[in-house]
């Protein structure tokens, strides 16, 4: 772990108690990883950080140390050594509030408020009740009681820019507190516990105690701050009439036990609240705000420092209790600190529990695009909206397909990555429920979440993680988010958008093509996506173009840009098929054209949702209607291929997978999409990816050659015989089959091709293995009814699907319908197949088992000891179905004998 330079840091935190230390914690921006260097004699351990602009360390007290002005001065002299540059600091801690209900105006101090020692003149608004003689008129405190430091200047202006805002000026620090209110920790949470329990203890003309009982404040004037001197001493009075002297003779508005050790060291302001370490930590954060930073750029260049050590951790805000909390500023002048409105209230011994983060994970399946080019405003928009003044946690990129938001936000990603190495990174294409599916079950093998049990599904456990503390920050980019019924959902069908995870910590950013799934993701944080400037346009054809000769006549090749409608897409097409054919700028231009008159309708209506976008419409379909054509001139195996891969998923598509996989003219057709850009081609696992809009432009141009059903009975027929066997030792290779099969049942189904039910079964099977069973009953139901009208009911296929399907209802807890299939079957096979057949007692198996699922107890007996009685017969004593089924007896054995207790 790298060390962490003292001089760096200007502003000090002190928490006495543990749990006072998370509250601060929790205000911070940054919190920086690293050990300050020690050496003999040092006492304690600091946390560093950075918040509103400073550089801050955060110290307590040892665990178990005494509490009062002495540990506190002890703490105080070991900061003032450790950090030569203090400039000021903060102390937040427990205290007691000291309400007035007798004087004009009353001081009706309540649980809550906040508590400021107020520098008048010289004085830092803070009398040491405790330090002093006695003498003949009594006990007289040293120099009067007051400290003789004073407070920064600053912070006394920061102070009073806060209080100028009175009554208001709980505006400035309650947004702070609302961060954090919920936080849970050992015994609930930051929240308000009730102004009922904020029970006001005084004394009576006779000099007893009695409970004052006050008026619920409204809650639009919950919280107030007080301003006045605050009494510091070791010890806090439990007697209420001690008490009231002090208050009346000094005017104190509250007592606590540290300022006046700090104060000896490092002079102090002094602000106290009533409970909760919380709204002591917010008034601080609020204070913060106020000051402007000493140096404005040290936080950059020691931020940048830990980045090149690897050292900048995520900012891990430990959870805070609801309890009376102290608040003081400590350094050369400055000075904080909060009071309990209860006068019976002392310092709460909580003790906090640190849970240990999340190492920063990383899950984007692109590479860093070295051709990127322009885009700074939008990256400059998205840095601001996410880390500006006014941060938001979601945004959403909105343009044409084509336009480049993925690769904006992957370069988003990139730099995230190396600016904010702290910060978690996943990415989730919505192209489908089957592709989002997948992505969330690899981001949950790298979070290392396992399943508890069969229902645990990946995207609501990596959706919990990232709700959780211990997950530390994190960027989630949802991309492709074009399907908003795949995001809303509906009634019966939940979306996507359920997983989508939330937390403070957390950032959300989405691409998308439609506008309204933009604005319901994000609200107004919607950043819209428009075409490069012909400068980046210029820019982004030369790094793609290998033609170099070309690009000096800029004239054309501006022509040819805005014809392009300055698309990225578009661009680095038109690139990619003039580096292979040699063909001259003013030739492809002329193609465009061309191509425009012949088929102005290529596309269709896969295009409708962007002609809302000014300029955009069927811009990259000119590209693209060139490339169709030359294609198909060209290279009909490519053509062949294009048909296969327009009835698939266009991410993630194993080679092995395509028709004639292996071949010397297959592998000339991949190159040659690749050379148009149409694919993409990762060596290293071998898959090939194409671009989502290119995807859905090759299904236009297919449908509209005509050949979209051809296409569609070939893709079935390849799947069925290509189909890896759907075991579950060869998980591995059939799961990255089932999204691509999916999506062609998706398209065949009204078909009713014999090759799309045999698909179905497959994939059936395959969901069976994954334990999906309510997906697997999807598949197994239309095979059942294709074979039940097209097969006797002794058919012996039709009699196994039967039975899958049974098996799938009855581990979706679809007993019932189970049972329903269960003995059909069973009445088929005994009549068909001999008491001893194999299949015949698997069968009588799963309905025993329904029987007794449905308890059907007596029911379940029967089978069973039928089944075990075969099996003892013909079965060695270790087989696993004989074991089963003497099980399942068992199980019903015990059902009964519980019923009859």
């Amino acid at each position: 772990m790298a060390h962490l330079d003292p001089t760096k840091y200007a502003v000090a935190w002190i928490a006495p108690l543990e749990i006072e230390a998370r509250a601060a914690l929790h205000m911070l921006d940054d919190r920086h990883q690293g050990r300050f260097p020690v050496s003999r004699g040092d006492d304690y351990v600091y946390h560093a950080g950075a918040m509103g602009g400073h550089n801050i360390i955060i110290a307590t007290l040892p665990a178990g140390q005494k509490y009062g002005t002495g540990s506190a001065a002890a703490l105080a002299g070991q900061l003032k050594k450790f950090f030569p540059n203090l400039w000021f600091g903060l102390l937040v801690g427990v205290a007691a509030g000291l309400p007035d209900l007798s004087r004009d105006p009353v001081r009706d101090i309540r649980l809550g408020d906040v508590l400021i020692g107020l520098p008048e003149g010289e004085s830092a608004g803070l009398l040491a009740y405790d330090l002093g003689k006695e003498t003949e008129d009594g006990f007289q405190p040293l120099r009067n009681g007051h400290a003789l430091a004073t407070t920064e200047p600053i912070v006394r202006s920061a102070i009073g820019s806060i209080k100028i805002e009175a009554p208001y000026d709980t505006e400035k620090f309650l947004p702070y507190y609302e961060k954090i209110r919920d936080k849970e920790h050992a015994a609930g949470t930051f929240s308000d516990p009730g102004q009922e329990l904020d029970v006001l203890l005084s004394l009576d003309d006779d000099g007893s105690e009695i409970t004052t009982v006050r008026d619920c404040r409204p809650d639009s004037r919950r919280i107030r701050a007080w301003y006045g001197p605050i009494g510091s001493g070791d010890k806090l009075w439990k007697n209420l009439r001690k008490r009231n002297e002090l208050r009346d003779k000094y005017g104190l508005i509250g007592l606590e036990m540290e300022a006046a050790g700090t104060m000896d060291q490092i002079p102090v302001g002094v602000i106290r609240g009533p409970y909760a370490a919380a709204m002591a930590a917010a008034y601080a954060r609020a204070l913060l705000e106020e000051i402007p930073a000493r140096a404005p750029t040290q936080s950059e260049i020691i931020q940048a420092q830990l980045r090149i050590e690897g050292t900048l951790r995520q900012s891990k805000r430990p959870e805070m209790p609801p309890t009376p909390s102290i608040l003081i500023p400590f350094g050369r002048d400055s000075d904080f600190v909060q009071a309990s409105s209860d006068p019976q209230s002392a310092v709460d011994d909580t003790i906090v529990i640190t849970h240990s983060t999340h190492p920063p994970c990383y899950h984007v399946q692109l590479a860093k695009n070295p051709r990127f080019t322009g885009r700074t405003s939008i990256l400059n928009k998205l840095e601001e909206s996410f880390f500006g003044n006014n941060s938001s946690q979601k945004v959403a990129l909105v343009g044409l397909g084509g336009v480049g938001k993925t690769q904006i936000a992957l370069r988003f990603a990139c730099e995230m990555r190396e600016r904010r190495p702290e910060y978690s990174i996943f990415w989730v294409p919505l192209l489908s429920d089957e592709s989002a599916e997948q992505a969330f079950v690899e981001i949950a093998k790298k979070l290392g979440l396992q399943q508890q049990s069969n229902n645990d599904d990946a995207k609501a456990l990596v959706c919990q993680h990232l709700a959780s503390d211990r997950a530390g920050k994190w960027l989630f980019i949802i991309d492709n988010a074009d399907d908003g019924w795949l995001i809303s959902g509906s009634m019966e069908n939940p979306g996507l958008e359920e997983f989508f995870p939330a937390s403070e910590n957390g950032i959300l950013l989405m691409t998308t093509r439609s506008g309204h799934v933009a604005e319901e993701f994000a609200g107004a944080d919607v950043i819209e996506v428009e075409q490069l400037n012909p400068k980046e346009a210029t820019e982004l054809f030369r790094k793609h173009s290998t033609r170099k000769k070309e690009l000096q006549d800029e004239v054309l090749v501006a022509k040819l840009l805005s014809y392009l409608s300055f698309l990225p897409l578009a661009i680095t097409q038109a690139a990619s098929y003039l580096n292979q054919t040699k063909a001259p700028l003013t030739r492809y231009l002329t193609l465009l054209q061309d191509a425009e008159k012949d088929l102005p309708s290529v596309l269709g209506r896969e295009f409708k949702d962007t002609t809302r976008y000014k300029g955009s419409r069927n811009a990259v379909g000119k590209t693209w209607i060139v490339s169709f054509q030359q294609i198909e001139k060209s290279d009909p195996i490519a053509v062949r291929l294009l048909s296969f891969l327009s009835c698939i998923e266009p991410k993630d598509i194993p080679q092995a997978m395509i028709p004639d996989a292996g071949s010397e003219k297959m592998e000339w057709a991949v190159g040659t999409l690749c050379a148009y850009s149409f694919l993409v081609r990762q060596e290293e696992i071998d898959v090939l990816d194409m671009h989502s809009l290119v995807h859905m432009a090759t299904r236009g141009w297919i449908e509209e050659r005509g050949w979209r059903d051809e296409a569609l009975c070939d893709a079935a027929s390849h799947l069925v015989e290509s189909f890896p066997p759907n075991t579950p030792a060869n998980r591995r290779l059939w799961k990255k089959y089932v999204p691509h099969t999916t999506r062609l049942l998706d398209q065949v189904t009204e078909m009713r091709l014999p090759d799309t039910y045999r698909l179905y079964e497959l994939v059936g099977r395959c969901h069976s293995i994954d334990r999906r069973f309510k997906e697997a009953a999807k598949c197994y139901e239309p095979v059942y009814w294709w074979k039940r009208a097209k097969r006797r009911e002794d058919d012996g296929d039709l009699l196994y699907t039967e039975h899958e399907l049974a098996s799938a209802y009855l581990d979706d807890r679809r007993i019932k319908d189970a049972i329903e299939i269960l003995e059909h079957v069973v009445a088929v096979e005994k009549e068909t197949l001999n008491e001893k057949d194999h299949k015949r007692l698997a069968s009588e198996h799963e309905l025993a088992s329904a029987y007794l699922d449905d308890r059907r107890i007596e029911d379940a007996i029967e089978i069973f000891e039928h089944v075990v009685a075969v099996r003892k017969e013909t079965l060695d004593e270790k087989d696993h179905a004989r074991l089963s089924s003497e099980h399942g007896l068992a199980r019903a054995y015990r059902s009964r004998d519980i019923g009859t207790m």
